[in-house]
């Protein structure tokens, strides 16, 4: 390519030649440049692909704002109905057991749910079937001519149909089926916009299961809560058994639950029948799952009959093993499907405990019963024998009054309240030593005397009263009573009366 000084040395007819050459590179470079042909089809092309990125966008956030896999069903189908060349649109869920769970068509924009036996039928030897259990999309475009070439009976006679499978993780979860009477009215750009539905459909549905399975979690872990707090303060074993069937059936979907304890720790597990239920189960068959569970203090699974599952767990309490909990299953398998085992270890736990806590208040119930019993046998007997050392006391011939450390009458007998006192018992006890003899002087002139030890080791007083009849006189011998250490003594008096 020549430069700008170059340029004015050349010919018109080189400059013409130059020119020539930049067309035909500028050509070239515009060929290049549009290689996929006419501006008109590229322009379709991308505006097809925007439309569908649009549609999926469009569900992507509309399969957030709720979280009912029916609502999921109905908007996928009516925008496919919608935006794609379509008559209909059909989906059908499956649960674990590969039967259908949920199935809905649109045609026209109106939805209507699908009996079980139709959407049964729907995914029988056809090209749902077949998506279904292959985990693959199928694309007919004219079902007349190749149903029969690959061995598929559709309900459709003619038209096109796409079926494609609906998957969770690594499981299939449902089929959708997407026919128009027409033939050839699918592209290989509405298949993968199908897939794409299909697959979003998938995901909102796997995201309501596992909110709806979370949701179902709290529940039962609240139930099981409220289990533990209502019976934590020790019920009858009856009710426990009662409650534990309920939860049983309620959280775990089992046919029932039995509970069996250890009356004493060495003996064999019996049946705790539930109070207010009639559960028909067979218990001898159950209590043999539950006492080698027990004896193992590990989870046993039986198979009691060809239709029976039992599950037992051990219920242990500070180590060692209490009594078992049987839960039944329909079904001989060996691990029944859509158990939370770590929900049901919780549950083994929390009955472990409250039964352990039933069995302990029941202990002291008829521990107390009996400490009831021996102290109302010992008053009885305490109070005839303070009754008998009543008599023996109120029949001595001497005067005899009890006082306590602070010098206060604690008790006397009759002789000393009526004959020497002239009260009756009840006025002088709990009176002070001073207002007693302040009562003996009013009765009469009194004197007081101090006698000399005599090497007993009791002190001795004299007491004088001179009455119109005559002179009255009392010898007290007053001796000292221990009490608790550090406290002063009480006083034991002896009034005998002299002649």
């Amino acid at each position: 390519m020549p430069d700008a000084e170059d340029l004015a040395t050349l010919t018109v007819a080189e400059l013409v030649a130059h020119v020539q050459e930049l067309r035909n590179a500028n050509a070239q470079l515009r060929r290049q440049l549009h290689p996929a042909g006419p501006p008109l089809a590229a322009h379709a092309l991308t505006a097809e692909l925007i439309r569908q990125t649009s549609l999926l966008t469009r569900l992507g956030i509309e399969f957030r704002e709720d979280l009912e896999p029916t609502v999921f069903l109905q908007q996928a189908l009516q925008a496919v109905t919608a935006n794609l060349p379509a008559d209909e649109a059909t989906a059908v869920l499956i649960g674990p057991d590969q039967q259908p769970l949920q199935a809905m068509t649109v045609a026209l924009g109106a939805p209507r749910l699908l009996p079980p036996e139709r959407a049964a039928e729907l995914l029988g030897s056809s090209s749902a079937g077949w998506a279904l259990r292959h985990g693959s999309s199928v694309m007919l475009l004219d079902i007349a001519g190749e149903a029969p070439r690959l061995h598929l009976r559709e309900l459709q006679t003619g038209g096109s149909l796409i079926a494609t499978p609906i998957r969770q993780s690594m499981a299939t979860i449902g089929v959708l089926m997407v026919y128009r009477l027409a033939t050839n009215a699918f592209s290989s750009l509405d298949l993968v916009l199908i897939e794409s539905v299909a697959a979003q459909l998938g995901v909102a549905i796997g995201a309501a299961r596992l909110h709806r399975q979370h949701r179902l979690r709290q529940q039962h872990i609240l139930t099981l809560l409220n289990f533990g707090q209502a019976f934590a303060t020790g019920n009858n074993l009856g009710d426990i058994a009662a409650r534990c069937h309920t939860i049983a059936t309620e959280a775990f979907a089992a046919r029932w639950g039995l509970l069996f304890l250890r009356p004493s720790p060495q003996s064999q597990l019996t049946w705790v029948e539930p109070a207010g239920l009639t559960i028909e189960a067979p218990v001898t068959a159950a209590s043999g799952a539950a006492q080698l569970s027990a004896d193992s203090q590990s989870v046993v699974t039986m198979a009691l009959t060809d239709s029976l599952t039992c599950i037992a767990l051990p219920l242990i309490h500070d180590g060692a093993a209490i009594g078992g909990l049987t839960l039944g299953y329909a079904g001989a398998q060996s691990a029944p499907t859509g158990i939370d085992w770590n929900l049901l270890e919780l549950f083994a736990r929390q009955t472990a405990t409250i039964c352990a806590t039933s069995q302990l208040v029941a202990r002291l119930h008829e521990q107390t019963q009996l400490l009831e019993e021996l102290v109302a046998e010992r008053t009885n007997q305490l109070q005839r024998s303070r009754d008998l050392l009543r008599i023996v006391f109120d029949s001595l011939p001497e005067g005899i009054a009890l006082l306590d450390e602070s010098e206060r009458l604690v008790a006397v007998n009759t002789v000393f309240a009526n004959q020497i006192v002239g009260r009756h018992p009840r006025d002088l006890v709990g009176k002070t030593y001073a207002h007693l003899l302040r009562l003996i002087e009013r009765a009469a002139p009194t004197s007081i005397e101090l006698l000399p030890d005599v090497g007993s080791g009791r002190q001795q007083l004299r007491i004088r009263q001179t009455f119109a009849e005559g002179e009255r006189r009392y010898l007290i011998d007053r001796m000292e009573i221990l009490s608790s250490p550090g406290q002063p003594p009480s006083r034991l008096e002896f009034w005998r009366r002299e002649l």
